[in-house]
């Protein structure tokens, strides 16, 4: 699983990749072996929690032509999508589908957290940002059937400033996985910590056209 984050402004800056790969660490003791292996199947149990490839049955919460643009409610929850949302659009825009050269990002759809985020204000503040958890999955639609394609996770940011610091929210993008005319389905969450019993929070999922570099 891919781990983005992305901070909405001028040129969409992006201020950090957060990932954690086990399934490539070479290990050499039988026991280590297992233990990455229990490590993964309990990453992968909450990834499933979080959204899960089960929301490939839910109703869409909201459908969508061209591209996606919606911002949730604080609290949901979905039938068949554990405190998701799901979201379906057709005949996706080959305007986010596009990557030309030049281009600092390409066309996209992105998930970010759309909350309240941590201050200084708050003594817990990096712990509490650092909790923050979204999750997306992407599916396609291939004759009747919704199919699995890939589920893009992120955790919070703290990032000092000076004398100070800001919570960065959490947020995925998914590009290349979704091309033009096609229909997708994307299933989200986002909550105060990467739990099934943590609270939910509002997320905005947006398709945006490619950001050319200033010349």
């Amino acid at each position: 699983m891919n781990t983005y984050r992305i901070v909405n402004g001028l040129g969409f800056v992006c201020f950090g990749v957060v990932a954690i790969a086990l399934a490539g660490c070479a290990v050499d003791a039988t026991d280590e072996d297992a233990l990455v292996d229990d490590v993964v199947d309990e990453d992968l149990a909450e990834a499933e929690q979080a959204s899960g490839v089960e929301c490939a049955g839910a109703a869409a919460t909201a459908a969508f032509v061209g591209g996606i643009n919606t911002t949730s409610p604080q609290s949901y929850s979905t039938a068949s999508c554990y405190k998701g949302v799901v979201l379906d659009v057709q005949s996706y825009s080959s305007l986010y589908a596009q990557n030309p050269s030049g281009s600092v990002f390409p066309g996209r759809t992105t998930v970010e957290w759309a909350d309240g985020l941590p201050t200084l204000a708050d003594p817990d503040r990096i712990a509490k940002c650092e909790s923050t958890y979204l999750a997306a999955d992407l599916f396609e639609k291939v004759g009747p059937s919704w199919v699995y394609k890939t589920t893009k996770e992120s955790l919070g940011i703290w990032t000092p400033f000076f004398d100070g610091g800001f919570c960065a929210g959490p947020g995925v993008s998914f590009s290349s996985e979704m091309q033009a005319g096609k229909t997708y389905r994307i299933s989200a969450t986002a909550r105060t910590h990467k739990s099934s019993s943590a609270a939910t929070r509002k997320l905005h999922v947006e398709s945006r056209e490619p950001v050319k570099a200033p010349r």
